[in-house]
């Protein structure tokens, strides 16, 4: 019979032997449950590059096949009140439908929509949803009006060099013939003072047909006198009439009374040409 230290030894190599196969036991099967771990990651990262570039060569067709498409960025939706009305719902146009303005060859993306059931394209044409007119344009107030200040402004401004000129003639004599150089009725009224009356200072003759002012100073002379045809003949500033006017006064010899009278002492002289 074997003695009891021989039976400890005995007991302790056999727990030595059992746990040194345990250790190695469970060792091969961390090791085994690593491999099949890795193993398996290693599958999942092969299948996701696989399907990357399956996608990728789905967008190259794609693209080739449409190169100018691009993906729209995703809009938020928005939400509408419950209480809404009918009424406020937007239309579209039967050219939207389709994506294009048919009446113009324009799509759809060069128009906006605007107020009142109305479709403005660029350039301020708007058209109605409901008729397809063209839709009435309405001016800007702010451009209408900004347009009528510059053309009053204009307006005074000639009407000021107008009103200048004129009293600059009115002071080259006492009498002034405001005439046209291709008017019948002007040379008979320019004749007559000038050649059969020795007056001093001469008549000082205007014509309005080669004045730079000769419109807007005739219309003044309208105004002022209430004779807007030519010739016109003023003296100190008063219309006496045209050519008719002066032939009657000559004929009936008060001529000279009447532009005498008139001027006053602006008239150094006065008389028939003949009476030399």
């Amino acid at each position: 019979m074997p003695s009891t230290r021989r039976v400890k030894v005995l007991a302790i190599a056999l727990a030595v032997i059992v746990c040194t196969i345990l250790y190695l036991s469970n060792d091969s099967s961390s090791q085994d449950f690593y491999s099949r771990t890795v193993a398996a990651l290693d599958r999942k990262d092969a299948s996701d590059q696989e399907v990357a570039q399956k996608l990728q060569a789905v967008k190259d067709t794609a693209k080739a096949q449409n190169p100018d498409s691009v993906a729209a960025p995703q809009k938020p939706i928005s939400v509408e009140p419950e209480d809404k009305k009918a009424t406020d719902v937007d239309v579209p146009l039967a050219s939207e439908a389709d994506g294009s303005d048919k009446g113009t060859g324009s799509t759809m993306g060069e128009g906006t929509k605007s107020v009142a059931g109305r479709k403005t394209r660029k350039g301020g044409e708007s058209k109605d949803m409901h008729s397809g007119k063209e839709a009435p344009r309405y001016p800007d107030p702010s451009k209408e009006k900004e347009g009528e200040e510059k053309e009053e402004k204009k307006e005074t401004e000639e009407e000021h060099e107008i009103e200048t000129e004129l009293n600059s003639i009115l002071k080259k004599g006492p009498i002034i013939i405001f005439s046209k150089s291709y008017c019948p009725y002007s040379a008979k009224a320019k004749r007559i003072l000038l050649e059969k009356y020795t007056i001093v200072p001469a008549p000082y003759v205007v014509e309005l047909d080669k004045h730079p002012l000769g419109p807007g100073l005739q219309a003044a002379l309208g105004k002022s006198t209430g004779r807007r045809t030519v010739p016109n003949i003023l003296v100190n500033g008063r219309s006496i009439g045209g050519g008719d006017d002066i032939e009657a006064l000559d004929e009936s010899g008060g001529l000279l009374e009447k532009v005498t009278g008139m001027a006053g002492k602006r008239i150094v002289e006065a008389k028939r040409s003949e009476e030399k």
